[in-house]
């Protein structure tokens, strides 16, 4: 079913790769104009010709954001004001992954990153949506890429975990504030999926992913990674099963969409039912 966004105009954040990239690709198809977003203007270039080869080019925008920066943020969603006449979707995907560090060896460095940028980020970049959506008395959808880590802190190091539950209360209290001013808030919480997060970890601590690696979790996912024939993250057979962003699209349509206008401040798991044995 084509056309399910049209009238929408979406900032898509973290938009150069892996979900963010996937995401805006499907909003494009669905009839959204989208302003991509990230730090990476190459691989957004890159992006902006796909679009065209689609015959899509009139209905994006490309725009360098750092979203731990605030004036980044509110540029992407005053290009795509400027430049749609409008905006009332954000879909925020930029994240980073920590590297599996113990709590009790955890550095300030490590710990201060991963808040700036999987929570205060989200903040930042939220805020400046609001902010628009407000002064403008615009109904809009905010569609956060969290985590399961956010309810099972065997998915990712104890710094992730916080920083994605974070980022799951905070998309609740944007529900409740200003859902009376039909902005809406939901996320979507993936389990482990194909996309350069990974490259974001640095050096893995290995007494740490040893003993996620003995979790419920990694056993589980085993068992279901050989069943749909798919493939673990490296060799050790004991990793999590991995899913792939166009299996994560089709829920951050509906979501952007006004197909789900009744659904506000939910949390939804998609992970292929890994985490059930956590």
């Amino acid at each position: 079913m084509a056309g399910r966004m049209s009238g929408k105009a979406a900032v898509v954040t973290g938009a150069s790769s892996g979900m963010g990239k996937a995401i805006a690709l499907a909003y494009l198809k669905e009839g959204a104009r989208v302003v991509a977003a990230a730090r990476n203007m190459d691989a957004l270039s890159a992006l902006a010709k796909e679009a065209k080869e689609l015959g899509l080019e009139e209905n994006i925008r490309i725009v360098s954001c750092d979203v731990t920066k605030s004036e980044d943020c509110g540029n992407a969603v005053r290009v795509c004001a400027d430049a749609f006449g409008t905006c009332n979707v954000l879909s925020h995907n930029a994240g980073a992954a920590d590297n599996f560090t113990p709590m009790a060896e955890m550095t300030d460095e490590l710990w201060e990153r991963m808040l700036s940028v999987n929570l205060t980020a989200s903040m930042k970049i939220t805020r400046a949506a609001l902010q628009y959506f407000l002064a403008n008395e615009v109904s809009a959808s905010i569609v956060m890429i969290t985590s399961n880590a956010a309810f099972e802190s065997a998915t990712g190091g104890p710094a992730y975990c916080a920083s994605k539950a974070g980022a799951n209360a905070l998309m609740k209290a944007i529900a409740f504030e200003y859902g009376r001013d039909g902005i809406r808030c939901n996320a979507i919480c993936p389990g482990p999926v194909l996309t350069n997060i990974n490259k974001s970890m640095g050096t893995v601590h290995e007494g740490g992913a040893a003993i996620h690696r003995m979790t419920g979790y990694n056993a589980h996912a085993k068992e279901w990674m050989v069943k749909s024939s798919r493939f673990a993250l490296g060799d050790d057979p004991k990793m999590p099963a991995i899913g792939f962003p166009h299996e994560i699209t089709p829920l951050a349509v509906y979501l952007g969409s006004d197909e789900s206008s009744f659904m506000n401040g939910a949390s939804l798991i998609i992970d292929g039912g890994v985490c059930l044995s956590a």
